[in-house]
């Protein structure tokens, strides 16, 4: 099973992290044009808290039976960036602002990618 999730990490957190690096200040505009209503502001506010359930599952696993797995630990990684990346577009909203996070979250997500391969070409 953990294999099959680092893959999953691999792929996805990969692919957000290029568009991310490659045209930031694109994604950075379709990012301010779902934030303009105060309704996506909040539902963007319950998914930072679903995204650090998330991460407070994984960090649960982690000190479980599972105890000290690889896959755990890089879906905590995983999940609190996910988190500190709506978090962080709700709170500073301004085009230049999520340009800026768009760019230092992809540069995050395409380590966690790289390092989730180096991983799984381990295992």
């Amino acid at each position: 099973m953990g294999k099959y999730y680092i893959w999953f990490v691999v792929v996805v957190a990969g692919l957000a992290g290029a568009i991310r690096v490659l045209m930031p200040r694109r994604f950075a505009e379709l990012q301010m044009n779902n934030l303009r209503e105060a309704a996506a502001v909040s539902r963007a506010k319950l998914k930072t808290w679903i995204f650090l359930g998330v991460t407070a599952v994984f960090a649960g696993l982690y000190f479980s039976a599972w105890g000290h797995q690889v896959w755990v630990l890089i879906g905590t990684i995983f999940s609190f960036l996910s988190a500190a990346e709506v978090y962080f577009q709700a709170k500073f909203h301004t085009l230049d602002a999520l340009i800026f996070q768009s760019r230092l979250l992809g540069i995050l997500y395409l380590g966690l990618a790289a390092g989730s391969y180096v991983i799984l070409s381990r295992i």
